[in-house]
Formats: structure tokens, C-alpha cells, sequence
């Protein structure tokens, strides 16, 4: 049986290697930038979207999502489109 001294001895230094090892991954921003939020290995840095790039993808998937529901309601609401995606689906 070992000590309490040798357990927390272990412990800190198992601790110590797995800070390292995530040290070296992924590193928090460390410059004046409040834009970048992580520095990646390569020199590459994940900014922050622009106000227009969000707007554009927040855009597109409004758009897609009410495609959607209307491709819904007229699959349900009318039997030449139902036909149209059954036999579409069948070729």
C-alpha cells in the first residue's frame, strides 16, 4: 500500500502531463485581437464572424427552413405534387 504523499504525488503529476498535452493542442488567444478567440497550431486563428457573414448564412437558412416547410405543406395538401415526389423518388 502506498502513502497518501506517493498518491497525491501521482496525481499531480499525471495532472501536469495532461495540461501540457492540451497546452500544446489548442492555445487561448493571447493577443490585444478581442476577435480571435483560439490560436491553432499551424498559425491559424478562429476569428469571430463579421456582422455581414452572419447576417448572409443566418439568411440562408431562414430561407431553407421556410422552403421546407412550405414543400411540406404542399406535399400534404396536394396529390400532383405528392405523385410528382413519389414518382420522382421511384426513377
Amino acid at each position: 500500500m502506498g502513502s497518501k504523499a506517493s498518491n497525491s504525488k501521482k496525481a499531480k503529476d499525471k495532472s501536469i502531463k495532461t495540461d501540457k498535452v492540451q497546452g500544446n493542442k489548442f492555445r487561448k488567444s493571447s493577443s490585444k485581437d478581442p476577435d480571435v478567440l483560439v490560436n491553432l497550431p499551424a498559425g491559424l486563428k478562429y476569428k469571430v464572424p463579421g456582422k455581414r457573414q452572419r447576417v448572409i448564412i443566418g439568411s440562408i437558412v431562414i430561407g431553407l427552413n421556410v422552403l421546407l416547410v412550405i414543400s411540406v405543406l404542399l406535399y400534404f395538401y396536394s396529390p400532383s405534387f405528392q405523385d410528382f415526389i413519389y414518382n420522382f423518388g421511384r426513377s
